[in-house]
């Protein structure tokens, strides 16, 4: 931040205020710093307990549809979550229903977002599929983010998905906020029997809007299509390139509405490459 005194004077002005029960200032000096900075620690923590307080539940829909240029079916994917936040983090319930390459399944997953300070906090996922079609039996995910100071974040993690074959895949993460920016990089590797595979994708986000929460962002991908691997195909060895614009906006203080496409150049053996373009709509409201 170019000038930290008026960080530290608003951090400590934004604590009286929560201290004495003035919530309504408390949300207007985490907004102007978010708006500032969206990656400062103090007043991230503060929005959580003050969202825990005003509007603890929130649900949202989505959908997305995937076609491609080679004539094949169009995967459909429908989405619901509710989430519950508490001064110590979200909890969230998922469910996604998928259809593909002649399946359908679902994935009921349970998620957490628990804040173990200012600047740590971590990611924790466990689901199943109710079929196995399309989803793994089981899929778990952890992973712990630290803020080291002069706006960049580190993260490193794991998933499991559970196939016929399990499999591993391990993750990292840098994030780093320049004013109203965020440039973020982040990598997956998966090992394997006979070659290990690596996955890179490296996101530039600008925020807006007056509570600093509202963003749009352009992603580069190479290796997985999607930044988040659930079931059959995202996690395939696949030499492919996408490119992803993505608009977070609250539409409203209750109303977020996110719209995403991409486009992705699949490499196949013996085969023209395929592209793959996707497009997702999600909305939440906060209660």
């Amino acid at each position: 931040m170019q000038t930290p005194e008026y960080r530290d004077a608003r951090i400590a002005l934004m604590n009286v205020e929560w201290w004495t029960g003035h919530n309504a200032e408390a949300t207007d000096i985490a907004a102007q710093i978010l708006t500032r900075d969206p990656g400062d620690p103090e007043a991230r923590l503060m929005k959580q307990r003050l969202d825990a307080r005003r509007r603890p539940w929130w649900l949202s829909t989505g959908y997305s549809l995937d076609s491609f240029n080679d004539d094949g079916d169009p995967w459909h994917e429908f989405e619901t979550a509710i989430g519950f936040e508490t001064p110590r983090g979200s909890v969230i319930v998922r469910g996604t229903n998928a259809s593909r390459f002649g399946y359908r399944d679902q994935l009921i997953e349970f998620e957490a977002y628990p804040s173990l300070r200012a600047g740590t906090y971590a990611y924790i996922a466990i689901g199943g599929a109710t079929r196995r079609d399309l989803f793994p039996e089981y899929r778990a995910a952890f992973d712990l983010y630290q803020s080291v100071g002069h706006g960049l974040e580190l993260s490193g993690g794991y998933r499991r998905l559970q196939f016929s074959a399990p499999v591993s895949i391990y993750s990292g993460s840098a994030t780093k906020y320049v004013g109203q920016w965020a440039l973020m990089e982040r990598v997956y590797f998966v090992p394997g029997d006979e070659s290990n595979s690596w996955s890179f994708h490296t996101e530039s986000r600008r925020y807006v809007g007056s509570a600093g929460t509202s963003y749009v962002a352009a992603t580069y991908s190479h290796g997985f299509n999607r930044e988040e691997p659930l079931g059959v195909g995202d996690s395939i060895r696949l030499r492919s390139n996408t490119v992803r614009g993505q608009a977070s906006l609250d539409v409203t203080p209750r109303n977020q509405v996110r719209v995403t496409v991409s486009t992705s150049r699949q490499e196949r053996a013996l085969r023209t490459p395929m592209w793959q373009t996707t497009v997702s709509v999600s909305t939440a409201y906060r209660f």
